[in-house]
């Protein structure tokens, strides 16, 4: 039995043994993960991701949300990017570095530390990895759900990263995430719906220098 399938039936056993509840459980460095080990360490045993995304962004003065589109990748030795392929195109990566953003030109300029998006985008790739311990002192994180759909709710800390980012719900089934939501207010948030997904692939030596830095 593969180390997903395993993870995938430990959490569908302790679901029934709860007895179908849905009670969140509060995730910490004292606490540990507990009964949601299983699943943690299969998420955060992907490596190399690779997925198409779809993303709405809804804005309080506006009726309808922008929509986009892209592909996701994430190294575990170059960061993160977002390729956005619609309605423009350009290349957001997030790595130990900094932030940056890529052109259809290849030009590459540094993104402002403190802006909202910069917040989003770096935040995504300690998520997605599902990186607990770099994520525990920023974060207040809930879990809940069970093997057929699960969520984990990440609280900022700090009041500006609050304000800023909102509350991120991390959503899926199984060992695979299928979406992402950044939420302000009910007026003023990020969906992000996250396609098929590849994991453990090697990326060419032209992806990395298109898609990485």
């Amino acid at each position: 039995m593969t180390p997903i399938r395993a993870a995938v039936l430990a959490f569908a056993l302790l679901s029934a043994a709860r007895g179908g509840q849905d009670a969140s459980t509060l995730l910490s460095p004292e606490s540990g993960t507990g009964d949601w080990k299983a699943l943690v360490d299969s998420l955060a045993g992907h490596g190399t991701i690779l997925a198409p995304f779809s993303e709405r962004r809804f804005f309080p003065f506006r009726r309808d949300p922008t929509q986009l589109k892209g592909v996701l990748r994430i190294s575990p030795d170059h960061g993160l990017s977002l390729q956005y392929t619609d309605p423009d195109a350009y290349v957001l990566i997030a790595d130990s570095a900094g932030l940056v953003l890529k052109d259809a030109g290849g030009r590459v300029r540094q993104m402002p530390s403190g802006s909202r998006e910069a917040a989003a985008v770096s935040s995504l790739l300690p998520i997605m990895r599902f990186d607990l311990a770099a994520l525990y002192p920023r974060f207040v994180i809930r879990a809940q759900g069970s093997a057929s759909g699960w969520s984990f709710v990440f609280t900022p800390r700090d009041p500006g990263a609050a304000d800023s980012l909102g509350v991120i719900t991390v959503r899926g089934a199984g060992s695979v995430v299928s979406s992402l939501e950044f939420r302000r207010s009910s007026s003023q948030r990020v969906e992000i719906d996250v396609g098929r997904t590849t994991t453990g692939m090697a990326f060419s030596d032209g992806d990395l220098r298109q898609f990485f830095r």
